[in-house]
């Protein structure tokens, strides 16, 4: 049996994890029988999650994740794909989980941090609460400085942003998933970002320039209430 370790729900979302999600639809779309299970970054591999854990093989990261499902249990999302189109799946996951990630973690981390201790520490005796968040939340800090994005003011961000948003947006286009009918795992990672951008009550500038674009928008609320349906929690 497969197990998936992941971040547990929170925020009203599948998962507070873009990373998750996607390995979490992944599975889903897959049909192979799985168990979810609460994960904990502290002990995995590389320190963050996903984690799939299968008879015996520990596998981090979700795009290893799906490499191995392929190789191992025969579900390829992207067997159907054109050279191009691998090759437009690569730079849209780019885009998405090197560089609008880092605004996600911005928004949430630095620019709201009130709501994000209350989901993510809430179980955090009170006297140690503010001190962890505070010490966490200095690191991620200083990776975002590290990255880049943490230097820009607000309305660089936002052009940085929109930017970014109108290329996911032009490789989207009309179809029901990003290369058409069928979902392929640029999907899994779209949709990932997606619920964690537009799931959780926080007024940030990406869930505004996302709200912004009709498409985006459309396209999560066909795949939440469709392929990914089984996995929104429920209340």
């Amino acid at each position: 049996m497969l197990r998936l370790h992941v971040f547990a729900p929170a925020l009203g979302t599948i998962s507070p994890s873009p990373f998750s999600v996607k390995s979490l639809l992944l599975l889903e779309m897959s049909g192979l029988p799985h168990d979810r299970v609460a994960g904990n970054p502290r002990k995995a591999p590389l320190g963050k999650l996903p984690v799939l854990e299968d008879d015996g093989r520990i596998i981090p990261d979700s795009q290893a994740i799906q490499r191995h499902i392929a190789a191992h249990h025969g579900y390829d999302p992207d067997a159907g794909l054109t050279p191009d189109q691998h090759a437009q799946a690569l730079m849209l996951r780019i885009t998405l989980e090197e560089y609008l990630y880092w605004v996600l973690v911005r928004t949430r981390w630095i620019d709201n941090p009130d709501a994000t201790r209350a989901a993510f520490f809430g179980g955090v005796p009170v006297p140690l609460r503010r001190p962890i968040f505070a010490m966490v939340r200095r690191q991620i800090a200083q990776a975002l400085h590290g990255q880049g994005l943490g230097r820009h003011a607000p309305a660089e961000l936002r052009t940085i942003t929109e930017e970014a948003l109108d290329a996911v947006c032009a490789v989207l286009g009309d179809g029901p998933f990003v290369f058409g009918a069928r979902p392929s795992g640029v999907d899994t990672c779209l949709f990932g970002f997606l619920e964690n951008v537009l799931v959780p009550p926080l007024d940030t500038l990406l869930k505004q320039a996302v709200q912004a674009r009709a498409p985006l928008v459309a396209y999560h609320q066909r795949l939440r209430a469709g392929i990914a349906a089984p996995l929104v929690p429920s209340g």
